[in-house]
């Protein structure tokens, strides 16, 4: 017995020794790809997100910026929630009174829930709001039946539109996401969605929120909800507040794991991010990962910073000769409206897309002409800019002189500053005008046209005279 042990004692211990050589050698490999660099987010891996399937994507175009098993299917939980209150938005009239059932209170217990009750009215406008903060899967169904009729009529609305929009890899067969072996969809599939509705002005004031009051019903008092959303929305979350953040939804079950649809906003860049099956602090964690490498991807700018970077210079004629720059005058901008939009935003790498834009939807008119005196902050002209789609409107900006430029004193005033001069001249003589002018000028021309008469009178040449001549004839004498 003592025999065979110490037969197998070496074998054992050289299945260690490899066991540990392995993990010395490989370990540091397999960390290295999960670990994950704060100070450079756009070297964002898929290992370093802990959900099973992600996606990120730019809101404007719907281009996709980041993947990790976008095309898997996955059990969406209660981001389902998000295409129920696009459609109910969308369809319905948030005045109308809905009336609870009692098939929409029959949801199963384990489900989350608003706690309405049989019988129960309400707007349908709170009850969108309060089945998106609490994810309350009675209210769901309460929105479904309201809207069509019944809750598989409004499923198969749901299905409709997620068809309408190339949801190919998308089943929905309730209206809030409780599992169900056929309801299913996958990360790519849920952004083109959230994209959507998105859209929508409403949608996005109700996805905002991570509280809110249910107002009083017939059956109820008020009740005070609070939504998991305010991890990322939440500024007293400092763990896991995301500032860009605004929004969508949350959704978890046993079998879908921890999910969350998000949308962040920032210098003109919007994102949206799925991520499926993550857990409990991935799903936040991966969010403002995601989030951080597509804003790492994106510089954003202005038509008044291109401008600033490379600012127009123009030349002031008649400047007086100690000036430094010899007349050269650097504009500032300045926006008339400043709440007007004159973002541009893009990839990186899009730098010389901005300059031909700015190129070709600015335009500049100078109100004066561009001789001394300047004085500094004299609005000189304006540029404008027709921003693309032209929805908006142009933009105006003020082109403004950032210093002072003296006038030679040898030049000849302009017709201006004479004007300027004889209007503000106290001496009773008749004021400088054009008429004044010409009747000034009219002697003058009198005289030069007469002298120039009399020139021409005595400056004529006589006519040559003409001798008729008679022919020779030739004489004969006798």
């Amino acid at each position: 017995m003592r025999q065979a042990f110490s037969h197998r004692y070496p074998a054992r211990a050289a299945a260690l020794l490899l066991a540990f050589v392995l993990f010395v050698f490989l370990a540091p490999q397999a960390f290295a790809t999960a670990e994950y660099d704060e100070n450079n987010p756009g070297e964002l891996k898929p290992n370093n997100l802990r959900a099973e399937s992600a996606i990120l994507i730019q809101a404007d175009s719907g281009d996709s910026l980041f993947e990790k098993n976008a095309d898997d299917l996955r059990y969406p939980a209660s981001l389902t929630k998000i295409m129920t209150a696009m459609i109910a938005l969308v369809r319905g009239n948030p005045d109308d009174i809905v009336t609870v059932s009692q098939n929409a209170v029959s949801v199963p217990e384990d489900s989350s829930l608003i706690g309405l009750q049989a019988g129960e009215q309400l707007p349908l406008g709170e009850l969108i709001r309060a089945t998106m903060v609490k994810s309350g899967n009675d209210g769901a169904v309460a929105i479904a039946e309201h809207i069509a009729g019944s809750e598989p009529a409004f499923v198969g609305m749901m299905n409709e539109v997620a068809r309408y929009l190339g949801c190919t890899h998308t089943n929905f067969v309730n209206s809030h996401g409780y599992h169900d072996e056929y309801h299913y969809s996958t990360a790519r599939d849920m952004a083109i969605i959230a994209r959507e509705a998105m859209r929508y002005d409403e949608f996005r004031e109700v996805v905002s929120l991570w509280k809110c009051t249910l107002p009083r019903t017939n059956l109820s008092g008020p009740r005070a909800l609070e939504s998991k959303d305010r991890a990322l929305l939440d500024s007293s979350q400092e763990e896991t507040y995301y500032p860009y953040a605004n929004g969508i939804k949350s959704g978890e079950h046993s079998q879908a794991g921890l999910c969350y649809a998000g949308s962040a906003y920032k210098d003109g860049v919007s994102l949206i991010s799925i991520v499926l099956r993550s857990n409990a602090a991935g799903r936040w964690r991966d969010t403002r990962r995601l989030m951080d490498y597509g804003f790492s991807q994106y510089v954003s700018t202005s038509i008044e910073e291109i401008f600033r970077l490379n600012p127009k210079v123009v030349d002031i004629s008649s400047f007086a000769l100690d000036d430094p720059n010899l007349g050269r005058l650097e504009l500032s901008l300045r926006k008339v409206d400043p709440n007007q939009d004159d973002h541009l935003f893009g990839l990186a790498d899009q730098e010389e897309t901005w300059k031909q834009v700015y190129n070709t939807r600015t335009s500049i008119e100078y109100n004066r002409v561009l001789d001394a005196p300047v004085e500094a902050g004299d609005v000189v002209g304006t540029m404008t800019y027709m921003p693309e789609g032209g929805e908006q409107g142009p933009v105006l900006y003020e082109l403004i002189a950032t210093r002072s430029v003296a006038r030679r004193l040898a030049v000849a005033p302009s017709i201006e500053e004479i004007q300027t001069y004889t209007a503000n001249d106290p001496n009773p003589f008749p004021r400088f005008s054009l008429e004044f002018l010409f009747i000034m000028l009219l002697p003058v021309l009198v005289v030069v046209l007469a002298a120039y008469l009399v020139y021409r009178l005595f400056s004529r040449r006589k006519k040559t005279r003409f001798v008729r001549r008679t022919p020779y004839q030739t004489r004969y004498y006798r």
